[in-house]
């Protein structure tokens, strides 16, 4: 089971975000880029221009490998945290927390302990 983060804008009929509060194996293996892959535009740019800083200081030394791993595996172990701070800085509001096994499952959770986000978030055509 997953821990799951609801993110709501302020205006707009756009389903919440769900942010899974684990491991990010795609961040730990690309880095900073799967930052930017996830939608985390800022801190991405940011931890690639450390990566190039990283290699212009230590260079193609025996501690660059070791750095550049734990900089690879911070980055992944604090993606939600990271990706949420983004969501904060575009507006969004945080919502309930839930527990389910997958992202759809998330959803339906917290459609049915919150049934007020459905009429909250329904498109224009249909109120």
């Amino acid at each position: 089971m997953t821990t799951y983060s609801s993110w709501f804008r302020a205006e707009g009929n756009r389903p919440p975000v769900l942010v899974a509060e684990r491991l990010s194996w795609r961040v730990l293996i690309l880095g900073w880029l799967g930052l930017v892959l996830q939608g985390s535009w800022i801190a991405g740019l940011l931890a690639g221009a450390a990566s190039l800083v990283l290699t212009l200081v230590v260079g193609h030394t025996a501690l660059a490998v070791p750095l550049w791993l734990g900089m690879h595996l911070a980055l992944g172990l604090c993606a939600a945290d990271i990706r949420e701070w983004e969501l904060r800085l575009n507006g969004l509001t945080a919502g309930p927390v839930v527990l389910a096994r997958g992202r759809d499952a998330a959803l339906l959770r917290l459609l049915d302990r919150h049934p007020e986000i459905a009429t909250r978030h329904r498109p224009a055509a249909e109120a």
